[in-house]
């Protein structure tokens, strides 16, 4: 039962997703052929840049769109008047909120795939792919000289573990601020009120991090070259304190699905 409720979502997610992707890829395939034409033409020249604008555009429209969808799926129905009918399905509020979550992580990794396969169709062929190529040789092989294998995995692992968490914490916050925003007569205006104060909390923690930090290491001689164990370290306590506030943005959202739902 539960797969089927992964897979509605999945579907009514990308059932709207696949044509943007498409776009993007189209729109890169179009821009690449169209720098095929090599002409001081002015005139000819225009659709060219007419389609590699649309293509950057774009691009900034899969990343928007992708959100918007992933948000509005998630206030639709859990909160809108499709909420009765959800609810009413044999799952939990903390069921549902994960599946959103899971699929809402699962857009957003799928939107940057698209994206590189777009840019990777722009440079197709010419020396700009290339140059990228050499770069990422050359910078593999002075990481090989610095790191060993294992710490080049393990920090290649963190950093991977760190953007993930980042993901989950950013669609946890508009959740737990939609979730908070229904308990207002203006929903709308209630979840971004909510949002601001989550992200207003959020930069005043950070700034007390960070003037506790530098009154603590500005008294202490360090050593100004960063060690890889340090860098590691540093890696693991951004993704624990994410951790943590999506364990947060988490509990809110399930307080309000749980115990004060408001449905329209």
């Amino acid at each position: 039962m539960l797969k089927k409720l992964y897979k509605y979502e999945l579907y009514s997610l990308f059932r709207n997703l696949l044509p943007v992707y498409a776009a993007v890829l189209g729109f890169a395939l179009l821009s690449r052929l169209s720098l095929l034409i090599k002409t001081d033409n002015v005139l000819l020249q225009i659709p060219s840049r007419i389609s590699t604008t649309i293509y950057f555009f774009s691009i900034v429209a899969v990343f928007v769109v992708g959100m918007v969808v992933v948000v509005m799926r998630f206030y639709k129905n859990l909160l809108s008047g499709e909420g009765y009918l959800t609810f009413t399905l044999p799952f939990s509020a903390t069921q549902h909120i994960v599946c959103k979550l899971l699929c809402g992580v699962l857009v957003i990794i799928i939107d940057f795939i698209s994206v590189i396969a777009s840019l990777l169709i722009m440079v197709a062929g010419t020396d700009t792919l290339r140059e990228i190529i050499e770069a990422l040789c050359t910078g593999l092989e002075a990481a090989g000289k610095m790191l060993t294998a294992g710490q080049l995995i393990s920090i290649s692992a963190e950093l991977i573990i760190a953007a993930v968490i980042g993901m989950f914490q950013s669609l946890l916050m508009f959740y737990a601020a939609i979730a908070i925003g229904q308990q207002f007569k203006s929903r709308v205006g209630g979840a971004v009120a909510a949002y601001i104060c989550l992200y207003a909390a959020v930069q005043v923690i950070n700034t007390f991090i960070m003037i506790i930090s530098i009154a603590v290491f500005g008294s202490i001689e360090v050593d100004l070259t960063i060690s890889v164990g340090t860098f590691q370290a540093f890696l693991g306590l951004i993704a624990v304190y994410s951790l943590i506030l999506a364990a947060v943005y988490f509990c809110i959202t399930r307080h309000f699905l749980s115990k004060k739902l408001n449905l329209e």
